[in-house]
């Protein structure tokens, strides 16, 4: 088989916040169930970005542990402490750091691509970071601080390498992904879509972009309407697993038990889904 005829596969997922703990249902059974551990390719911004390095660096046990359990505390989530909605240093420092340390040496090692997106604060320019091209074991906290720096709600812009960046729409926006995992060769992919749509977060969002410089904006709505534009090739298959149940969590929802059925409702997604299983099947 040529190189430019080889069967790639990529998981992508979209952001969120909690309303992920979807995805950590799904990459539970694609690790647990599937037994899938090698994908080719893994990408994912915002909410997603640390379900998926702790899939990259196999600690799979991890991931319902931390999204079910450990994310349920206004430590982390407390929606009467506007002046930080959301703690990121704290799901960095205490649970990726302490609580369930993340083997940052092994997601460097990992023969999977893993992409985590951020967007420029400065420029609005989408950036896509690797782990073939850290330089150590703590750039990988950096750049997961960054993809989840909410504006408002986290408000807090973090620096890597001299450049300061943080999370937006543009960057936790699944079809960017799609764009950039096809783009290094994927023509199978798995598509994770824990998002809710709409609501008062992006009227929210809006209100903030507004109040970006002009040079911010033009360079973030380019990009948008550039992904929007982007025509899937005929010969990628991508395989979309959402919500299969009206239950909803979230982005600032973070009831123990709400957490749970979420998690199990991604988890028996993934575990129903035939074209998942024929995908897998084929490529093995």
């Amino acid at each position: 088989m040529t190189e430019t005829m080889k069967e790639k596969i990529a998981i992508v997922a979209s952001g969120g916040g909690m309303s992920c703990s979807y995805s950590a249902g799904a990459i539970n059974a694609l690790a647990n169930y599937c037994r899938f551990f090698d994908p080719d390719i893994v990408i994912g911004g915002s909410g997603s970005t640390g379900i998926l390095t702790y899939y990259v660096s196999g600690q799979y046990w991890a991931i319902t542990k931390i999204w079910g359990e450990y994310l349920s505390t206004k430590k982390f989530i407390n929606k009467w402490r506007f002046w930080k909605l959301i703690d990121v240093d704290y799901l960095i420092d205490e649970i990726f750091g302490k609580h369930v340390r993340l083997n940052a040496r092994a997601v460097m090692r990992s023969h999977i691509d893993l992409f985590i997106a951020a967007t420029n604060y400065k420029t609005g320019e989408l950036k896509y970071f690797s782990n073939k091209t850290m330089k150590d074991e703590e750039d990988i906290f950096d750049i997961l601080r960054a993809s989840k720096a909410m504006p408002i709600a986290f408000n807090k812009k973090i620096k890597i390498h001299g450049e300061k960046f943080c999370d937006s729409y543009l960057s936790s926006y699944p079809n960017a992904h799609i764009q950039k995992a096809i783009e290094l060769g994927a023509n199978n992919i798995i598509l994770i879509d824990s998002r809710l749509g709409g609501g008062r977060n992006e009227a929210i969002f809006k209100v903030w972009l507004a109040a970006q410089s002009r040079a911010f904006k033009k360079n973030y709505n380019e990009q948008m309407r550039e992904i929007l534009d982007y025509k899937i090739p005929n010969n990628v298959n991508i395989i979309t697993i959402k919500r299969s149940s009206a239950f909803k969590v979230g982005t600032f929802d973070s009831k123990k038990e709400d957490l749970a059925k979420v998690i199990q409702m991604g988890h028996d997604d993934v575990v129903n889904s035939k074209e998942i299983k024929t995908m897998l099947d084929r490529l093995r």
